[in-house]
């Protein structure tokens, strides 16, 4: 006979096996068959071919992707909205679908689903024109449909056409239109980003990317693409304002990959090329300060460069003792460093310096000649060494000069390397 204590154990375990059970249908069961039931309505409605339909069926897709976001139905409702996208002619929205299939939901996909999935690349790569018949198709979409969200994404399409057709301004007001229509369209925004910065105005299209970091950067697919772009285009600009001699500009660049990518080693290189500038600039102490902190965080790929143009602003701001105190530490830390020879010869001529401003302060004091006494030519008080900073190229890694008159001329050497 059963007590009535086993009853109650056994009651006790059913109720948790069953709430177990529960949870597992509502967490893992249910989504499953819900987003499949979604999917399936969606491909119904996208059978249909008719354009009011097909957006019916992104929407729906859409649904899937946002309601569902582990489910297994994901990698096809994604391939579903670019079979869509084609449908309406939005080619270069459904390339970008398959791409991030391919890029980001590889590991979920059979090797027949990867094939479908490229055929539809290859197509759309075949077909890829910017032609005035096409602009014509996309206008004749918008005269078909008043959805403010289906308007945007044609009106971000013509932007993208008119940006690979080069015609900047245009592509610029689609993607505006386009914003007005959407305010949210990401691919909007980061085209009319592009066009901005084809046009020149680097400043403003950066402004653009860090808008579209800030607000959808955490769950944007768009978002690994965009930060690498980002970097890559920021730091080209610091480096071709610096190349220009607009040496503010290319801090302003150089700060902006410092602020957004300070855990990437490209911050190395924006530390040391602020540096550059302010050296460029004669503001010596000011580079001193950034070469300093491209020596001292946690990359060391430019910290040779670093080292040695530490020396070399000391040595232009005649604080030769402090000058020839960094050229000793680079051969100390790199006695064997690309740079070592030339530590060696500036550590020398850093000495020499000091040797002969303290020789200067030991001379006896000249006695004051009577105005009417003319002084001998060849008694003239010898001129006070001047430096002069020559114009900053860049061709390869050492060809920007430092001169320093004293009856020659001293080459000082550009370490700087990209």
């Amino acid at each position: 006979m059963i007590s009535r204590s086993m009853i109650f154990i056994i009651g006790i375990i059913l109720v948790v096996i069953g709430v177990g059970l529960f949870a597992y249908y509502e967490n893992y069961v249910k989504p499953e068959r819900e987003s499949k039931e979604l999917l399936t309505e969606a491909k119904l409605i996208f059978e249909r071919g008719d354009k009011d339909s097909v957006n019916h069926a992104i929407n729906t897709l859409n649904k899937v992707i946002a309601k569902y976001p582990k489910s297994k139905a994901i990698p096809d409702a994604y391939y579903y909205i670019g079979r869509c996208y084609e449908k309406l002619g939005l080619n270069r929205l459904a390339y970008l679908k398959y791409n991030y299939l391919l890029k980001n939901r590889a590991g979920t996909l059979t090797k027949q689903f990867k094939k479908e999935i490229l055929v539809r690349l290859a197509h759309l790569n075949i077909i890829k024109q910017y032609s005035e018949e096409g602009i014509n198709q996309l206008h004749d979409l918008l005269n078909e449909s008043f959805n403010k969200d289906f308007r945007s994404k044609v009106y971000s399409e013509l932007g993208h056409t008119y940006l690979n057709l080069g015609k900047y301004t245009e592509a610029k007001k689609m993607f505006d239109i386009s914003l007005n229509e959407n305010g949210s369209n990401e691919d909007a925004i980061l085209g009319k980003a592009r066009a901005i910065k084809r046009m020149g105005h680097d400043n403003k299209a950066y402004d653009l990317y860090e808008h579209f970091l800030k607000y959808y950067g955490p769950i944007s697919q768009y978002t690994k693409d965009v930060k690498r772009s980002y970097k890559e285009q920021a730091y080209k600009s610091g480096l071709n304002a610096f190349r220009t001699a607009r040496y503010y500009d290319a801090i302003s660049f150089f700060n902006r990959v410092l602020k957004n990518f300070s855990y990437d080693k490209k911050s190395e290189n924006a530390f040391y090329w602020i540096g550059e500038c302010y050296f460029a600039l004669k503001k010596f102490d000011k580079a001193i300060t950034y070469f300093n902190r491209a020596l001292t965080n946690n990359f060391y790929h430019k910290d040779h460069d670093a080292q040695l143009k530490k020396g070399f602003a000391y040595f232009m701001s005649k604080r030769f003792d402090l000058a020839a105190k960094e050229f000793q530490i680079y051969l100390n830390n790199y006695p064997n460093g690309k740079y070592a020879p030339r530590a060696r010869d500036w550590k020398k001529q850093s000495t020499e310096e000091l040797i002969l401003r303290i020789d200067r302060k030991k001379l006896p004091k000249v006695q004051e000649t009577p105005e009417t006494e003319e002084i001998p030519e060849n008694n003239a008080a010898p001129e006070e060494e001047s430096i002069s900073h020559e114009k900053d190229e860049e061709v390869s890694g050492d060809n920007r000069y430092l001169l320093l008159e004293r009856g020659g001329k001293i080459k000082l050497e550009n370490v700087a390397e990209l």
